[in-house]
């Protein structure tokens, strides 16, 4: 009974310490926006909702879901196809410009050997990084 109890107390401090505080768990904007691409990419829209300043993205993220609605209930042939080819997209960062509490990403969206280059803006609130705008750039 005391190995157990020593075992378990052992075991919640290596989950405290390893689980860390909440703002040691923020992601900068890289890391925000390889999470909205994840997101994206799955299907998880309301993870992706969470990264963003939502009255700024409503538009591009209401398009992306229309899509993505319609492509899975017309065929599901076409949806998987499209499913399989945003698992294997990669985001590549080429660049990060930071001043004042906004943040410019520039990267570039990588499918099937087509390169799409984008730019996204995302602004601190309330010490979270929440994308504001997503743009094409040539």
């Amino acid at each position: 009974m005391i190995l157990t109890s020593a075992v378990l107390l052992i075991a919640a401090a290596v989950f405290v310490f390893a689980s860390g505080t909440k703002e040691d768990k923020r992601l900068g904007p890289e890391g925000v926006m390889t999470e909205f691409v994840s997101a994206m990419k799955t299907g998880d829209f309301n993870k992706a909702y969470a990264l963003c300043d939502s009255a700024s993205m409503q538009g591009h993220l209401d398009a992306y879901i229309q899509m993505w609605q319609e492509k899975s209930q017309k065929d599901s042939a076409a949806f998987s196809t499209m499913t399989e080819i945003l698992a294997g997209t990669e985001v590549h960062f080429e660049g990060v410009t930071e001043a004042d509490g906004t943040c410019v990403v520039e990267y570039a969206l990588e499918m099937n050997g087509n390169r799409k280059k984008c730019s996204a803006q995302l602004r601190l609130e309330e010490g979270e990084w929440k994308l504001v705008e997503i743009t094409g750039r040539q």
